[in-house]
């Protein structure tokens, strides 16, 4: 008896009981202040990019006024956008679920954004939306247990001749949000595990 309740503890500990995985919503507004610049490697604990071509960058609101990079920009003064309208990649060193962002096109009206999510280089989630230069519209993704992402952007008609590019521009970057079911279910199943412990206690003190 004895041997099996401390094992039931033991198991409640290493669960964690109460404990959740690291939520957050990423409004890239606490980046340095500046018009235009890449996203570097760190920033919230993700890698944003191998190289400056390549990279995420993020952009002030006012430094291109009547785009997609003004109507894009949710919350604060910063959105995040593909650099040089490339395919992006976020990527981390732990899994991580990604629930959603902000999606607007900058230059192209219905451009069309393919977003996948991998497990150490295996697709294991792919949407493909369409945007708007108008607004910013809010995505449901719900990639659960991933390790990164692509963002690739193609098509849509600029809306003035002389201007265009296949450009996005991303903004609240929400993960680890709690309707992931890996956080759920351990949780449950610790306190499954300490309603036993419980029953085994109680019959212990009765026994005595």
């Amino acid at each position: 008896m004895k041997k099996t309740y401390t094992f039931l503890l033991s198991a409640i500990f290493t669960l964690g009981i109460g404990s959740t995985a690291q939520a957050a919503v990423i409004t890239f507004d606490d980046l340095p202040a500046t018009e235009v610049d890449a996203i570097h490697n760190g920033y919230h604990g993700f890698h944003w990019g191998d190289d400056f071509m390549t990279s995420v960058a993020y952009i002030h609101k006012d430094t291109m006024p009547g785009t997609g990079f003004a109507t894009g920009v949710v919350s604060g003064n910063y959105a995040a956008f593909n650099n040089f309208a490339t395919t992006s990649t976020i990527s981390s060193n732990d899994l991580f679920d990604f629930n959603g962002a902000n999606l607007t096109a900058a230059w192209n009206e219905g451009l069309l954004i393919e977003v996948t999510g991998f497990l150490n280089n295996l697709a294991l989630f792919t949407q493909t939306v369409t945007v708007s230069t108008q607004y910013a519209q809010w995505f449901d993704f719900n990639f659960i247990g991933i390790n990164q992402l692509s963002f690739r952007s193609w098509g849509g008609t600029p809306g003035n001749p002389d201007e265009g590019g296949e450009h996005f521009v991303m903004d609240n970057f929400t993960y680890n949000e709690s309707t992931s079911t890996s956080v759920p279910e351990s949780s449950s199943l610790a306190l499954l595990l300490l309603g036993a412990a419980g029953i085994l206690l109680g019959r212990k003190t009765k026994k005595s």
